[in-house]
């Protein structure tokens, strides 16, 4: 089958490899489309974000590893005899198993388990010569976490399930409640999908600001109350809006997907008295800030991942139509065109691509 395969840091190929062989609680999936994720951009650069936002510590790459984790297709094989039913269904899936006998899985934090496999990081199978991803023609996946998509839910908008399901638990970490105000750094896909879901949940004013003028034209077509355009790294519009609309309170929570000094300083600036900043990505090694931003019970938190209860959550937001999804896919390529599918992806400045979408059976 063909695959996407990122050999080495910077050294991505479409290539022939075997097609995944499952084994009991597994299926095998006939990748429809996958979306390309900053995480798997990030894997290019030799970096391994899962493990550092989960283990918090470097972790080197496998060689061989076929990216992909956003992904929808059809069931073609099962391992086990009782999951015949399944095959032919069009589904999405969690591309996640963590080990179930940590005492993290035990507590229900199952998205922190450090002894996980999935799908498309290559992490938690052992030495093997390919690892599975989804940007390929088949990938596996685990049988407990396989959901059917009614006929409405577009191939596309199935794509965006994994990013939403790390926002949906990025809102949950904040504590947002209806009624609430926040604020988003960073109009990529988690940051547009974190101000809808705050949207459905109630929230009565919602903010986000961005470098580039496509992605707030699209943020404002998804309904956040202000877009603001910031040059990099200066963000006193923002600060100056929110303190406006707020009456000098502030935002009950903020959710940094820049991860700089200035934004992290940024978001403590516009967050009320006992207000959450939720941190979704970090750039830098070392960040400082003023200890008096810290005052009044303001608090900073990390989000990591998702949870199992959270993919039902969104495969139902996504089946009601209760999302604006569509503005979010800017670009579409084969998987044969894989390489530059990703030179769009990991040039969004110039590309303006938001979130970039294969079809794995072109």
């Amino acid at each position: 089958m063909k695959a996407l395969v990122l050999k080495s840091p910077r050294n991505l190929a479409v290539m022939d490899v075997p097609k995944p062989r499952i084994g009991p609680g597994q299926m095998l999936v006939k990748v429809l489309k996958c979306g390309i994720c900053g995480s798997d951009v990030r894997y290019y650069h030799g970096d391994n974000p899962w493990a550092k936002h989960t283990l918090g510590r470097d972790v080197p790459n496998p060689p061989n590893m076929v990216l992909g984790h956003e992904f929808l297709g059809v069931v073609a094989e099962v391992g086990d005899p009782a999951d015949a039913p399944w095959i032919g269904k069009r589904v999405a899936v969690n591309s996640f198993l963590s080990c179930g006998r940590c005492s993290l899985c035990r507590e229900y934090r199952e998205n922190l388990c450090p002894d996980t496999r999935h799908v498309g990081h290559g992490q938690g199978w052992g030495a093997m010569d390919f690892y599975p991803g989804a940007m390929a023609e088949y990938c596996p996946a685990f049988s407990d976490y396989v959901f059917e998509l009614p006929p409405w839910v577009t191939d596309d908008h199935a794509t965006l399930l994994d990013p939403l399901i790390v926002a949906i638990h990025a809102a949950e970490v904040a504590g947002l409640k209806p009624l609430d105000r926040m604020a988003v750094l960073g109009a990529g896909p988690i940051g547009l999908l974190i101000g809808q879901v705050a949207r459905v949940g109630g929230a009565s004013w919602t903010c986000i600001t961005d470098i580039g003028d496509d992605n707030i034209a699209v943020a404002r077509q998804v309904g956040f109350d202000d877009a603001v355009r910031v040059p990099e790294d200066d963000n006193r519009a923002l600060i100056d809006l929110v303190m406006a609309k707020t009456a000098g309170e502030g935002v009950h929570a903020v959710f940094d997907t820049v991860g700089s000094a200035e934004s992290v300083a940024a978001a403590l600036t516009i967050l009320r008295k006992g207000g959450t900043l939720v941190l979704m990505a970090a750039r830098e090694e070392e960040i400082r800030i003023p200890a008096h931003l810290l005052s009044a019970e303001r608090a900073i938190k990390t989000s990591s991942n998702s949870r199992y209860a959270d993919f039902p959550k969104a495969v139902e937001m996504v089946s009601r139509n209760m999302l604006n999804l569509e503005p979010l896919i800017t670009h579409r390529f084969p998987l044969t065109q894989g390489l530059a599918a990703f030179d769009v992806a990991a040039n969004k400045a110039a590309s303006g691509a938001i979130k970039v979408v294969l079809d794995c059976q072109a």
